[in-house]
């Protein structure tokens, strides 16, 4: 699911809205722009782009001297996506110093474990109580629903599909950033 407005249960809007921008970077791929790209980017590169987009874009990844060190270079995809990152989550919260009921915005969101702690540390002092009551309620829902998911399986009774995905999802964000470039 890849529009916000169609987001599965429990999913992290940030996520959601972090894997649309990376659909819709795809989508307008300029060969000019990029000039590195992770292992994760420049698959998805290759599944998703114009192919005659692409080819440039490896070209040009292929005239890149051997002798250069490309381990210190930043995926332009990921150095992008983290800029969008930090400004949707900044953009939370000046919506939660905003809002009259923060905290069923937090609520209404359900960040992923990593944005729920990148947000915190960019909320106001007041809201930080708030903040960790809605990300804790959601972590003790998620342990539960592990919980129960694995005795389930020990016992051999047929488990719910998609909470593993999910309670995945919850941990680690931000599928494919940060990972070391090709060479």
């Amino acid at each position: 699911m890849t529009s916000s407005s169609a987001r599965p249960e429990g999913a992290c809007q940030i996520c959601t809205a972090l894997r649309d921008f990376q659909s819709g970077y795809l989508r307008t791929l300029n060969a000019r722009t990029v000039q590195v790209l992770c292992n994760i980017h420049t698959w998805m590169v290759a599944n998703a782009g114009d192919a005659g987009v692409v080819a440039e874009v490896f070209l040009r990844m292929l005239d890149s001297p051997l002798e250069a060190d490309l381990d210190d270079a930043q995926c332009d995809l990921c150095r992008r996506t983290s800029e969008e990152e930090n400004a949707r989550i900044e953009r939370f919260a000046q919506q939660l110093s905003e809002a009259s009921h923060p905290l069923a915005l937090i609520n209404l969101w359900q960040l992923c474990l990593p944005h729920g702690r990148k947000l915190l540390g960019r909320v106001p002092q007041p809201l930080r109580p708030s903040t960790l009551l809605a990300i804790g309620r959601h972590t003790a829902e998620l342990r539960q629903k592990l919980t129960t998911l694995a005795r389930d399986a020990k016992a051999r009774i047929p488990v719910r599909p998609g909470l593993l995905g999910r309670a995945a999802e919850y941990l680690v964000a931000k599928r494919g950033l940060g990972v070391r470039k090709l060479t």
